[in-house]
């Protein structure tokens, strides 16, 4: 099994012309499975909205990162305030048509108090389970793209002076904890992962589901193209890929009330799951609780500063 500072030497002698890293030399899934995530390495253009600065707090920064294909990839930067290189966090929100990035700013917030830079990366999917193009890709593709955009922003994060991208963990929820499932998965400058309310096997799940947005979606293909849509995700379910997470550190947050992911499928995800991880059910559903958060927050505080 490949040692930790191993992953983290071929990372860093992969880095690129650019700051850049190539989107195949840093996996840590099987190659041919990685692959799916691939990109190619760029130098991206980043502009800046101008810097806020909170007293006590941090500086708060919102960018704008266009690949030289003319995607455009908004983030927000919350700095601690003073100088040099600070452990970071990279932030992936769930989906739904109004859920912005900011829904996570109280929490970096937070986290820049006691010396953690953040990035909220605004990812590409608005409403569960409703991507239905003509290809039936759907959110396979926003998947996906969730998964390279994030991998960009880490990309553009090593070549900044106040982003030590060598302490960097990822915290996601819902479709934003699958994203980070892949993420940490393919690689290796992932530190850590905090996995909020993640989905476990949405090919399967979605195929027996009651709960009635889900069930209406189903009912909304017809039945060539519902296989389509399961064949495209299916490959990309994160039980599939969470075994190849080590070494990076994993903390499952689960709600007991979780409308769209059932116990047995938050079991299996979790079994699924290579060492070293932890788990924390809570009395809440899906979206969790203060509870929640307080622990997510001493569980990062912890983890990349060892306090």
């Amino acid at each position: 099994m490949m040692t930790s500072s191993l992953h983290r030497l071929l990372a860093l002698t992969v880095v690129g012309l650019f700051g850049t890293t190539c989107g195949t030399a840093l996996g840590k899934a099987p190659a041919e499975q990685a692959a799916q995530l691939a990109y190619a390495p760029s130098k991206l253009n980043a502009l800046s909205g101008g810097t806020f600065q909170k007293a006590k707090c941090c500086n708060i920064t919102e960018w704008k990162l266009t690949t030289p294909e003319g995607e455009e990839i908004e983030l927000t930067v919350v700095d601690p305030l003073g100088k040099g290189k600070r452990p970071t966090v990279l932030w992936l929100h769930r989906e739904g048509q109004d859920v912005k990035r900011a829904g996570f700013a109280q929490e970096a917030e937070a986290l820049a108090a006691v010396g953690i830079a953040s990035l909220l990366v605004e990812l590409p999917f608005k409403q569960p389970y409703l991507s239905k193009t003509a290809d039936r890709l759907g959110d396979a593709e926003a998947i996906r793209r969730a998964v390279i955009n994030a991998r960009r922003a880490i990309d553009w994060a090593a070549t900044r002076p106040e982003f030590d991208v060598k302490q960097l963990a990822v915290v996601g929820h819902r479709f934003g904890a699958w994203a980070a499932v892949l993420l940490s998965a393919v690689d290796a400058r992932v530190d850590a992962a905090v996995l909020l309310s993640p989905p476990g096997k949405p090919s399967g799940w979605l195929q027996v589901s009651e709960q009635p947005r889900a069930k209406a979606f189903r009912e909304s293909f017809d039945k060539s193209q519902w296989a389509d849509y399961l064949t495209a995700i299916e490959p990309l379910d994160p039980e599939r890929w969470i075994g190849s997470s080590a070494p990076s550190k994993l903390f499952f947050q689960f709600g007991s009330a979780d409308a769209w992911t059932q116990t047995l499928e938050q079991v299996d995800l979790f079994r699924a799951a290579s060492q070293p991880k932890s788990r924390q059910m809570y009395e809440s559903d899906e979206l969790l609780n203060d509870e929640a958060r307080k622990d997510r927050i001493a569980w990062l505080k912890r983890t990349l500063t060892g306090k």
